[in-house]
């Protein structure tokens, strides 16, 4: 029987560009994958040390179109 295992955490940002700049420059981190979607007014943006597929863990950053700020607490999802 195979160990669970996280897949990703889900953190929103109100700053998609610098948000991703953090993770892909002093975190080391790559951008893995984006996904827009105008319909639902958001933004996911992947990003890890490695690929969901090797076991490794990532995170995504939510951008809710128009949300700059979120309460502490209000930001931390899945």
């Amino acid at each position: 029987m195979s160990q669970p295992r996280m897949l990703h955490t889900m953190i929103r940002v109100g700053d998609l560009d610098k948000s991703v700049a953090f993770y892909t420059g002093p975190m080391g981190m790559k951008e893995l994958r984006r996904r827009d979607v105008p319909d639902g007014k958001y933004t996911l943006v992947f990003v890890g040390y490695a690929d969901e597929s090797t076991g490794a863990a990532v995170v995504e950053l939510t951008y809710n179109y128009g949300v700059e700020k979120y309460d502490l607490g209000g930001g931390f999802g899945h």
